[in-house]
């Protein structure tokens, strides 16, 4: 037997288009604010009370804080006092619209022997034994830099780093409400933004080793908003993940999955395949570790010609169960209606496997052999035409083609179609050349 391959740049041009569709980024973003907040609206600036720590429920781009009227110390030369925030917003209001508590008074800070430099040192001592990793030290160093300067919030900052990296939580928060007290407090002018980013970041934090994520993603955003770091964008990620989990966990309840479910299963029965999807999705986000209801969600594809989405059901639901005969069964189906052809004889196999004698096992390798005699042993004989379109729905055969190690051997084998049979005996190589045998990337012909 001699291998014949034919001419893949074609093809190798169709993998590297379904790769670069698969890993295009989205649009960019109206901005900078925008893209941070959204529909909401950033911390303004002025002095005044931070909001109390926000409810899970309600904090974030989901929730609303409320930051009261007070007058602030004036720890520099203000002759008014700085006005209200009035409402801060990281989305819409919530249900109860209710104000946050305000807080009580901030210390009054007493300037009296100030030594800038002094504490200047006494912060570098203590970023030295952060890096070190001797906490103690550093909030010594970092307490000693508050008392000769109070009114600089970064020392304040660092301790809070300090706090955080020990999990005490409640300090740290105390010495980041201080810092952006300090600096909202100073004139407008004066106002560092990377420090009130470095502020809002680290409250993020704060709130996310609480658990709080739509907390954290307010802190984050608006952290963005005044800075940005190159750590908060993936930090915003991390707790937007944290809390789809978080949901997604609420939201589990396997006792009224099984009522969706049921419910699925009546409208599947009177025609109605729309609605039934609509209630497996229900009964999958109630309880996703049920085979059953993936696979009933699959049929529901199979119905409506989704193989894609279909064959992603299917493969869960066996994924879940590896030995549910009725998820092998669908998934042999759709691999099949989708033209996978090796795949769908692997399924109906497996499925034999599961419960030897299965008719429907057999009816199904039976049907995929036919398949593979009409078209010369799987790819065999088909048109370039017919061979593009099968590597386009076929995630695999793209990552195949796209390996240049492939792509060299494709080339020898038009040059020297002899050497087919080393490659193939080849442990990695060996296999995706089946593959691509199996598809029709590379024809084989038999001498006279």
């Amino acid at each position: 037997m001699r291998l014949l391959a034919l001419p893949v740049g074609a093809l190798l041009a169709v993998a590297i288009a379904g790769i670069l569709l698969a890993s295009s980024p989205p649009p960019p973003s109206q901005g900078r604010r925008d893209h941070a907040l959204g529909e909401g609206r950033p911390l303004r600036r002025g002095c005044g009370p931070l909001p109390s720590p926000l409810p899970m429920d309600r904090a974030g781009a989901s929730g609303a804080a409320v930051l009261s009227q007070r007058r602030c110390r004036h720890l520099y030369r203000h002759t008014a006092p700085c006005g209200p925030l009035g409402r801060l917003r990281g989305g819409d209001e919530g249900e109860e619209g209710q104000s946050a508590p305000a807080e009580e008074p901030v210390e009054e800070i007493k300037t009296e022997g100030a030594d800038p430099q002094a504490a200047e040192a006494a912060k570098v001592k203590g970023n030295d034994a952060y890096k070190r990793r001797d906490f103690p030290k550093a909030i010594e160093r970092y307490t000693e830099a508050i008392q000769l300067d109070p009114e600089n919030p970064v020392y304040l900052n660092n301790r809070a780093a300090v706090y955080l990296a020990q999990d005490n939580l409640d300090d740290a928060e105390v010495d980041v409400r201080k810092a952006i007290q300090l600096e909202k407090c100073k004139p407008m002018v004066d106002q560092d933004d990377k420090a009130l980013g470095r502020s809002y970041l680290r409250m993020g934090s704060i709130h996310h080793k609480r658990g709080n994520f739509s907390g954290a993603i307010y802190w984050f955003k608006n952290s963005i908003v005044e800075h940005t770091f190159p750590e908060t964008s993936m930090k915003l990620r991390e707790s937007e993940k944290a809390l789809k989990e978080q949901k997604a966990k609420e939201y589990i309840n396997p006792e009224l999955s099984a009522e969706a479910k049921q419910r699925g299963n009546k409208l599947f029965r009177d025609g109605d395949i729309q609605g039934a999807l609509v209630e497996y999705t229900e009964a999958i986000k109630r309880n996703p570790e049920d085979p059953k209801a993936w696979n009933n969600r699959a049929a529901c594809h199979q119905k409506l010609y989704e193989l894609r989405e279909g064959i992603n059901d299917a493969e869960k639901a066996v994924k879940l169960d590896p030995k549910y005969v009725k998820g092998w069964s669908r998934l042999g189906q759709m691999y099949f209606g989708n033209q996978q052809l090796d795949k769908s004889k692997q399924a109906f196999e497996k499925m034999n496997e599961l419960e030897p004698g299965n008719e429907d096992a057999k009816k199904g390798i039976d049907m995929v052999n036919r398949a593979l005699q009409n078209t010369g042993g799987g790819g065999q004989g088909a048109t370039q035409a017919e061979v593009e379109q099968r590597v386009r729905s076929d995630p695999e055969a793209i990552q195949i083609l796209s390996d240049p190690a492939v792509q060299q051997v494709l080339k020898d084998l038009q040059a020297n179609p002899g050497s087919a049979q080393q490659y193939m005996q080849d442990a990695v190589m060996g296999p995706k050349l089946k593959k691509l045998i199996d598809i029709g990337v590379i024809q084989t012909s038999r001498r006279a």
